[in-house]
């Protein structure tokens, strides 16, 4: 007996285009029991398919330039990760920000001056 771990899932509304649906209800029966479970699992096989990665990260990066974080949060986050470590290669600093490498770079020099930093050898390093 197989027992299947259960997931915590969300509903929502899905519109397609009628060429769409034609298509998702031939995958009825084949690829799920029902309309609903066929855009599931097309959803999670896109999601589960490395060759998508490089295309997630694009999306990704395209909503980090477009919004920013919060002032409050943003200092909160660059001191704490300054508190671990003297030298932080810049772009592990900026993944770790989950910021857009522009935004960063327009805003160094003044996180420099108030959070005692310098741009070393493409590494954030602190001033003792």
């Amino acid at each position: 007996m197989k027992i299947e771990k259960m997931t915590e899932t969300t509903r929502t509304t899905v519109t397609l285009n009628k060429s769409y649906m034609k298509l998702i209800e031939e995958l009825v029966d084949v690829f799920g029991a029902s309309k609903a479970q066929v855009i599931s699992n097309i959803v999670e096989h896109f999601f589960n398919d490395s060759k998508n990665d490089a295309l997630l990260e694009k999306l990704r990066e395209r909503k980090r330039k477009e919004k920013h974080p919060e002032k409050r949060d943003l200092d909160n986050r660059i001191k704490k990760y300054l508190k671990r470590a003297n030298k932080i290669p810049f772009e592990i600093f900026i993944k770790h920000l989950k910021l857009d490498t522009d935004f960063v770079i327009n805003n160094l020099d003044e996180w420099g001056e108030f959070y005692n930093f310098v741009l070393i050898d493409n590494k954030i390093t602190k001033i003792e």
